[in-house]
């Protein structure tokens, strides 16, 4: 049955003695609400989990999600409401009173120590044994026994510094089952994960499902919707605004309650422009990763005016660095690099702009703006000596202040004013300050790390239609996203990095599925598309390195 927020608020909370009007829930919020002195993150939230069922927890960023999950797993206490576990009243002053209740949470950002192994860091502080005699073969035993029922397999003995995204998230998994979750929230599980993984791990929530674990999933994606929920509730500026069964909502009744009725617009990848002018070529490129060692071995890539190129490999095989080589922000040690045409020596991030790159990094807040600086001068910090905001030496302020206003309106920045601190800003709308700024600036090629990584698919969409404007104008677009969905729906060709190294360039078409890609990213050509003339990596061997950069 579908219910709206009005049905919701008709949900009583129980008094302390009496028992439900029909079988318990597995866990229950009831109208909680919680606020941060005028802002209401949570206002009388009400979510019902069924027993032994994946319930999808969906909504833009600032909808109240993640207020909602902290708590539920002690970290913020509501200012009025109830959570019951299994129809009971129960009280969660902390993570640790949850754990003791049967809650787990795995985080976006693992709480693992990389030193200890996988075994340590699933059995830290809940180990069997005396504190001076800790049972190693016991701790060993119960985890593998547990690993294997649940299909969660990982190297118990292997240092957590040395696995993989995947292989850390089943560590998490793992430690939450092993402290005894029966409910298991999982926020954001595959925003890391190739395709292969992502199946992976939904294998993996079946399993735990069938084992009579219940699984609270937060996610961005509507396709994981419909691939793993039961049961969804939709948050929308701290309300909820639908709960139901997945099967009574379509994917246009799901954007519809997440954004409030926006038009959200989905973009198609343009198409090639094989005939287009070169914008940039690099060739035989060489870079220094962040310990000292090289990450990228002999990169070339040519990219023509108007395209979107898309850049995707897992964590760790190069293709950031690759990104941040051609910036300028890391050592390109071998190589050679052209702008329209232009051999540039001595690659520095000053001198990568003076040639006509802009550049979006992964890290938006502490190295895309100066956050406590207003918009007005994040927009413009870079051109004050040049471009007409200067009248008889001194800065003029009037019309960079009505360039931001302009931007604003064309970026759609939600904010009070070009004079708002870009660190008052949310996620998503500092991206478009960042993007604004590098866009208006005219780029001949533009560099982008992560374009929506955490934001909602309203503010997703907008970036995207950025992009797109910003190709139909001739920029030629370098962008690197962990999504491989999000690189399929953008990019006109997709480039593949494994250990370092260009394995795949592929022009993308109905025949290039993210499985393929998947299958590209951990190493294997065997699924490349038959028709690609550079589905194979012996096709894409890079050349002997040119002249220094």
């Amino acid at each position: 049955m579908l219910m709206t927020n009005h049905d919701l608020a008709t949900v009583e909370p129980h008094g302390a003695g009496e028992p439900p009007t029909g079988p318990p829930y597995r866990l229950e919020a009831v109208k909680l609400s919680k606020a941060y002195g005028q802002l209401t993150a949570n206002h009388e939230v009400s979510l019902r989990v069924t027993s032994q069922s994946v319930h999808a927890v969906l909504g833009e960023n600032g909808a109240g999600k993640s207020t909602l999950m902290k708590m539920l797993y002690g970290v913020e206490q509501p200012d009025s409401g109830q959570i019951r576990l299994d129809g009971v009243p129960v009280k969660l002053p902390n993570p640790k009173a949850a754990v003791a209740h049967g809650i787990g949470m795995v985080f976006q950002h693992f709480g693992l120590v990389p030193s200890l192994t996988a075994a340590e860091n699933i059995a830290l502080g809940v180990e069997p044994g005396r504190p001076w005699r800790i049972d190693k073969r016991e701790i060993l035993d119960s985890i593998g026994a547990l690993s294997d029922a649940m299909g969660l397999h990982v190297d118990l003995k292997r240092p957590v510094a040395r696995m993989s995204t995947a292989q850390q998230q089943r560590v998490e998994i793992l430690k939450a089952l092993y402290r005894g979750a029966r409910v298991l929230i999982l926020d954001e599980p595959t925003a890391l994960l190739t395709p292969q993984e992502r199946r992976a791990l939904f294998d993996a929530v079946r399993r735990l499902t069938e084992a009579g674990t219940t699984v609270l999933f937060i996610t961005h994606k509507l396709s994981e919707v419909a691939e793993l929920a039961d049961d969804v509730t939709i948050l929308r500026r701290g309300h909820v605004v639908g709960h139901g069964r997945h099967a009574d909502f379509n994917t246009a009744q799901l954007v519809e309650l997440m954004v409030g009725g926006r038009p959200v617009t989905a973009r198609r990848a343009p198409a090639p422009l094989p005939t287009a002018p070169k914008a940039a070529s690099f060739t035989g490129l060489s870079v220094t990763g962040s310990q000292g060692r090289e990450a990228v071995h002999g990169v070339s890539l040519d990219l023509r005016e108007g395209e979107v190129c898309g850049l995707v490999g897992v964590d760790g095989n190069g293709q950031l660095e690759f990104l941040e080589g051609i910036a300028g922000i890391r050592p390109v040690t071998a190589g050679r690099i052209e702008i329209g045409g232009v051999a540039l020596r001595r690659w520095t991030h000053r001198r990568a702009r003076a040639a006509g790159l802009g550049y979006v990094p992964e890290d938006r807040l502490s190295a895309g703006v100066v956050p406590a600086f207003p918009i007005v001068d994040n927009m413009f910090a870079d051109r004050i000596t040049y471009g007409g905001y200067r009248r008889h030496g001194r800065l003029d302020k009037s019309r960079m202040r009505s360039e931001a206003v302009r931007l604003i309106e064309d970026f759609d920045i939600r904010c009070t004013g070009p004079l708002q601190p870009a660190e008052r800003l949310s996620g998503g709308n500092i991206q478009k300050v960042v993007l604004a700024r590098e866009i208006s600036r005219g780029p001949k090629v533009l560099l982008v790390a992560e374009p929506t990584r955490g934001l909602d698919i309203g503010a997703a969409a907008r970036i995207h239609e950025a992009l797109a404007d910003a190709a139909r104008e001739g920029t030629a677009i370098l962008v690197l996203s962990s999504d491989v969905d999000e690189v399929l729906a953008i990019s006109s060709r997709i480039c593949v990095f494994h250990e370092g190294r260009l394995v795949a360039d592929l022009v993308n078409g109905d025949e290039v599925t993210a499985e393929i890609i998947g299958a590209l990213m951990l190493g294997s050509a065997e699924d490349g598309p038959a028709d690609s003339p550079a589905a194979s990596p012996a096709d894409v061997a890079p050349p002997a390195a040119g002249g220094g950069a």
